[in-house]
């Protein structure tokens, strides 16, 4: 696990920027005095696997942005954080979050006024329509004929160097609604330090061990968007939307600390080791999306996202040994596109389309050597979905061209078939299974044809041969309600054939670690999930529990690893007050033969409080204890066994607020359908 890695995960599992692993309570009845007033959730539909939530009138005049009165919906599946606006999916897994149909980022939704959402429909099972997203959830949204709009979203730690920013105008007239949103999360001052203990076996047979004892370094991370979006719409039949899209990223990386060598059980000498990685990288995107409803039985929705990518990514690794120096020069340019039809035939609709990514790359290494990598991936696919009374199905299937051009050629293709089955005997619960195949493409650093070093043992390299692999997902999933309660059972198994997976080999008597499609990986998954009130109905909690084992097979080797894992939260929503605390435990994931942490044991604590347009936070992030995450590779040639720390996490408080200004006529608008966010890898340098 490299260290900028483990920074990137700490920094973005924060309770400041949380990718939560938890789930609100799922409630067809919620009610939470105010005062002296009552406020009940308006009607909750459940129809297969949608649920439509109608927040109630009290519930609105309580919260002063979208994200609080998600939280107070208490909507199954997802965990709302009401500080950051971060809304994920529990357990994990790609969510698409719309405002009317169009992708919304966390801008989007804090600047939302509550009294403007009319409904919140969320999706279990989305389908192969919506690509390998495993939720959907769409807000409606009253959209206003003329008026403007202000959203403020500050954030600051009081000791230590974290921020997180975000605001955004909005004006809307006639027709048309303009909006410029910007967000900047800056964390500084960051003290990482890292315990490590490696192995090597050399070609000539010679056994090395290397003892690293860490020291505090100073690390920084910048990342900002700004945006500008118009949106034109006629009614209900016509909707185009228009975003240029700014992210701008600048980071820097240190590691450095007191090593030691041993050969055969001996001590030979003490060294100092340092790594600098300083990485600068700009991404421009425009946005392109148009919904025309033809009639009331057809649709269709185009989507077209051009991207160009540049930055840099640098690296300096010195020891008495060995001196390195790289720097690598990025250039890129993507374009994705999709077309969708979607027509109802009866009581089921039929949706087909196609969609389609083309990737250019070009790095140059020291400025002298070029790599050029161009390759395009696309799918069509055909979905038919139906209710019958108790039963819900769907049965889509989709083909998948890989074409590679350089650096080389390969030319691919997959089927990949999905089935959803739900059966709903009682309206307290039902029983579900789904089957989907998924094909992964190789990322531009694993078909990186340039060997690198990285240390004076090891050296690295991708594999311009390695192609797609299929993932073949099984689920049967039990849900069940009872007044305020919620339960849901999950049994599943996730099977990668032939995966991209890497292994060290000896080249030239040299270690290089590449990658290879080869074995398998197999993940086993049981776990439980269930939401109840405690004590009060103000106070709820949501639980996860579970166990899993993974079996992967790659080139000479075969490991398995298998963890129980928990993940807990309590809400408390009270009139104008909320309270939240969450906790979760390490879950590691093993893939070819490295072990690294998804996420860690963390504490998070928050609370809020509104007052008419504003809202006032406070919290603490790991407020007892400090960070560290463990990761393992466990070749047999060159593995190693980490710690890393990141103390200015340590006891993180910090303070925000949170405002929204609203004035304007409303009217309905249509809806967008397509969630074609995207975030790009760049080719980059080899780390420890």
């Amino acid at each position: 696990m490299r260290l900028h890695c483990v920074i990137l995960f700490l920094y973005s599992t924060t309770f400041l920027n949380v990718v939560a692993q938890n789930e609100l309570l799922d409630s067809t009845y919620i009610k939470h005095e105010l005062n002296e007033v009552v406020i009940t959730a308006s009607d909750n539909r459940l129809i297969g696997n949608k649920t439509f939530f109608y927040p109630s009138k009290e519930l609105k005049d309580v919260t002063s942005n979208g994200v609080q009165l998600l939280a107070g919906l208490q909507i199954p599946d997802l965990i709302i954080n009401p500080a950051t606006g971060s809304v994920e999916k529990l357990g994990g897994g790609d969510l698409s979050i719309r405002i009317n149909g169009r992708p919304a980022s966390q801008i989007d939704i804090i600047s939302l006024s509550p009294k403007d959402i009319t409904k919140v429909e969320y999706i279990s099972e989305p389908g192969v329509r919506y690509g390998e997203v495993k939720g959907v959830i769409d807000i409606t949204v009253k959209r206003r004929e003329i008026g403007y709009g202000i959203s403020l979203n500050l954030l600051q730690s009081v000791n230590r160097g974290w921020g997180n920013y975000t605001g955004a105008l909005k004006y809307t007239s006639g027709r048309s609604e303009w909006m410029l949103d910007f967000q900047s999360n800056p964390m500084w001052r960051m003290s990482a330090f890292r315990k490590n203990t490696e192995h090597f076996l050399l070609s000539d047979g010679a056994e090395i061990i290397r003892l690293e004892n860490g020291m505090k370094a100073p690390n920084r991370m910048a990342s900002h968007r700004v945006s500008l979006q118009h949106s034109y719409a006629i009614g209900s039949k016509l909707l185009l939307n228009t975003q240029l899209r700014v992210f701008r990223k600048n980071d820097r990386y240190i590691s450095e600390g007191r090593i030691t060598t041993m050969t055969g059980g001996y001590e030979a000498r003490n060294d100092f080791e340092r790594e600098e990685l300083p990485i600068k990288s700009t991404q421009i995107d425009l946005d392109v999306y148009l919904h025309w409803k033809i009639n009331k039985a057809n649709k269709l929705y185009f989507n077209m996202i051009p991207t160009v990518i540049n930055g840099s990514n640098n690296r300096s690794y010195l020891t008495s040994e060995v001196e390195l120096f790289t720097t690598i020069s990025n250039r890129g340019y993507r374009l994705f596109g999709e077309g969708v039809w979607e027509c109802r035939i009866g009581n089921g609709t039929l949706s087909s389309g196609i969609r389609s990514l083309g990737e250019w790359n070009d790095a140059s290494y020291n400025k002298s050597l070029s790599v050029n990598e161009k390759s395009v991936v696309s799918a069509l696919f055909v979905e038919w979905k139906q209710t019958l009374d108790k039963i819900q199905y769907s049965i889509g299937i989709g083909g998948t061209a890989y074409c590679v051009k350089e650096p080389l050629k390969h030319n691919y293709f997959n089927a990949n078939p999905r089935t959803y089955i739900r059966y709903t005997p009682a309206t307290w619960g039902g029983i579900s299974f789904i089957g989907n195949v998924n094909t992964v493409s190789p990322t531009v650093n694993q078909l990186n044809p340039v060997l690198q070093q990285v240390d004076r043992f090891q050296w690295s390299r991708g594999n311009p041969s390695v192609s797609v692999f299929q993932q073949y997902e099984t689920k049967l999933e039990f849900d069940g309600r009872y007044k305020e309660m919620s339960l849901k059972f999950t049994v599943g198994n996730t099977y990668s054939h032939k995966p991209i997976m890497g292994a060290k080999t000896y080249i030239e008597h040299q270690i290089v670690r590449t990658y290879y499609n080869f074995g398998y990986n197999n993940n086993f998954t049981v776990k439980a999930q269930f939401g109840l009130p405690i004590f009060i109905k103000q106070l709820t909690l949501s639980l996860e529990g579970g166990w899993h084992r993974t079996v992967s097979k790659g080139f000479n080797y075969r490991h398995n690893y298998s963890q129980p894992f928990v993940n807990s939260q309590l809400m408390y929503v009270k009139g104008p007050w909320w309270i939240m605390v969450k906790y979760n435990t390490t879950y590691n994931v093993l893939w070819g033969e490295d072990i690294y942490s998804a996420n860690n044991n963390m504490l998070n604590i928050g609370v809020g409080y509104t007052c008419r347009n504003a809202t006032f936070m406070a919290g603490a992030f790991n407020p007892i204890g400090n960070i560290n995450m463990k990761s393992r590779d466990l070749n047999a040639i060159a593995g190693f066994d980490r710690e890393y720390y990141v103390s200015s996490t340590r006891q993180l408080f910090w303070v925000g607020v949170t405002l929204n200004l609203y004035k304007g006529k409303k009217r309905s608008t249509s809806q967008r359908k397509l969630h074609n966010s995207q975030s790009y890898e760049s080719i980059s340098n080899v780390k420890k």
